[in-house]
C-alpha cells in the first residue's frame, strides 16, 4: 500500500516581465473533496502539531495552500509570506524510514511541504534545512504506516527552483537536492532517469533531428540537456508521446514548455489563461488507469497503472503570494491571496466548485 499521494505534473513558467509562476495538476483516484481536501492558511507564530514530533513546529512564515484531506498539515502545495512555493508529487521509488536514525531528525512525508514552508524563506534555506533530515513513513491510523512515495519541487521569487528526492538505497530517507533542473517534474522514475529518457527522445524525434547538422539540445531554466541516443529510456518511439504515463507527461510538458519560450511570451495578465491552456496537455480525464502507468516491462507492456484523474489545477503567482485553483468539473477559479488571510488563527477557505463559474475571490475578513 502506497501513500495516497498525487500523480501530477508541475511546471515553472516565467512571464514577459520576469515574474515566476508555478502550475501543477493534482491527479488522484477517488474524490479528494469527499475525503476532506481543503484550502487552508497558517498564520505566522502558529504552533503546529506534526506527526512523529514531540515539540510543536512554530510557523516562521505564514502559509496558504491545499491540504490533501481533513488533516490541514498534509499540504500538497502552498506558498509562504516570503514567496517560497512548493508542492509534493508521487514518486514510487522513494525510500522512507519508520523512524529517524540516531543524530538525525525525521519529517513525515505528507508533512514535508508544510514543514519547509513554515521554516524557510528561499531555496537556499530549504537546502540547508533538509541536511540531517530523513523522510519518515506516513501514519494512516490504527498503527498502520506506508512509505512516503513522493518528491518535492520548490520555487522562490527569483525564479530559482530545486527538486528533492529520497530515492538513494544507500541513504534511506535522506533527501537528494537537484539544483539543476528544467523547472518541471512529473512522477516516477526519479529525476535523473526522467532526464535520460528525455535526452533519448530528443535524439529520436524527427521534428527535432530533421535537417540538423549536430545533435539537438534543450535549454530551459539555466539547464542544457543534450540528445543522447544511447541514454536509458522508457519512450516507445521518437514520436510525440500521448499517454498519461509519467514519463510521457514529462516529455510532453518539456517540449511544450520549450516551444512556449518557458512562458516569456506571456504578459502577467495572460499567465492564468495561457498557462492553464498549456497545462491542458497533461490534464487527465477519467481513464481507468489504462493510460496512466509508470513504464513498460521487458515485453513492452505497461506496468504500475493507477486509476486517477485531475482533481484540480492550480497556479501560484509567486511574487504576489496568490493562488488560483480550478477544481475538476468547474470552469471557475478560486483566487486567494496570503495577505488576505487571517493573521490570528488557522483558517479554512471556501473553494468555488460551481460548474459554470468565473473567478471567485474571497475578501479580507474584518479584523483579519
Amino acid at each position: 500500500m502506497n501513500t495516497p499521494c498525487a500523480n501530477c505534473t508541475a511546471v515553472k513558467l516565467i512571464s514577459k516581465t520576469g515574474k515566476p509562476y508555478w502550475f501543477r495538476t493534482c491527479d488522484i483516484g477517488g474524490d479528494i473533496w469527499t475525503d476532506g481536501a481543503h484550502m487552508v492558511s497558517f498564520p505566522k507564530g502558529e504552533k503546529l502539531s506534526l506527526a512523529e514530533r514531540e515539540e510543536p513546529l512554530t510557523v516562521r512564515h505564514a502559509i496558504l495552500g491545499m491540504a490533501y484531506n481533513t488533516q490541514s498539515t498534509w499540504l500538497l502545495d502552498g506558498v509562504n509570506d516570503a514567496g517560497l512555493t512548493g508542492g509534493l508529487l508521487a514518486l514510487y521509488e522513494t525510500i522512507s524510514v519508520p523512524k529517524a536514525d540516531e543524530g538525525k531528525e525525521g519529517i513525515v512525508g505528507m508533512e514535508i511541504v508544510t514543514y519547509l514552508l513554515a521554516k524557510c524563506a528561499d531555496v537556499d534555506e530549504v537546502i540547508e534545512e533538509v541536511k540531517g533530515k530523513q523522510l519518515l513513513n506516513v501514519p494512516l491510523g490504527e498503527g498502520k504506516k506506508v512509505e512516503a512515495a513522493m518528491h518535492c519541487m520548490f520555487l522562490e521569487p527569483s525564479g530559482r527552483c530545486i527538486i528533492l528526492e529520497a530515492a538513494d538505497k544507500d541513504k534511506p530517507g535522506e533527501l537528494t537536492v537537484y539544483t539543476k533542473t528544467l523547472g518541471m517534474m512529473t512522477n516516477s522514475p526519479p529525476y535523473p532517469q526522467q532526464l535520460e529518457n528525455l535526452s533519448w527522445y530528443l535524439s529520436q524525434s524527427p521534428e527535432w533531428c530533421w535537417g540538423k547538422d549536430r545533435p539537438p539540445e534543450l535549454c530551459m531554466n539555466g539547464m542544457t540537456l543534450c540528445a543522447n541516443a544511447d541514454a536509458p529510456h522508457f519512450c516507445m518511439s521518437g514520436t510525440f508521446p500521448a499517454s498519461y504515463a509519467s514519463c510521457d507527461r514529462f516529455v510532453r510538458m518539456a517540449m511544450l514548455k520549450h516551444l512556449n519560450n518557458n512562458g516569456r511570451d506571456f504578459f502577467d495578465e495572460d499567465m492564468l489563461p495561457l498557462g492553464a491552456q498549456l497545462m491542458c496537455s497533461v490534464i487527465e480525464p477519467h481513464n481507468g488507469g489504462l493510460y496512466h502507468y509508470t513504464r513498460f516491462d521487458e515485453k513492452e507492456g505497461p506496468i504500475g497503472g493507477h486509476e486517477s484523474y485531475t482533481q484540480y489545477l492550480i497556479m501560484y503567482d509567486v511574487a504576489e503570494r496568490t493562488l488560483y485553483l480550478q477544481p475538476y468539473g468547474s470552469t471557475g477559479w478560486t483566487k486567494a491571496a496570503l495577505e488576505c488571510c487571517p493573521k490570528d488563527r488557522i483558517t479554512i477557505h471556501p473553494i468555488c466548485r460551481h460548474p459554470m463559474a468565473g473567478v471567485v475571490e474571497f475578501q479580507r475578513e474584518q479584523g483579519g
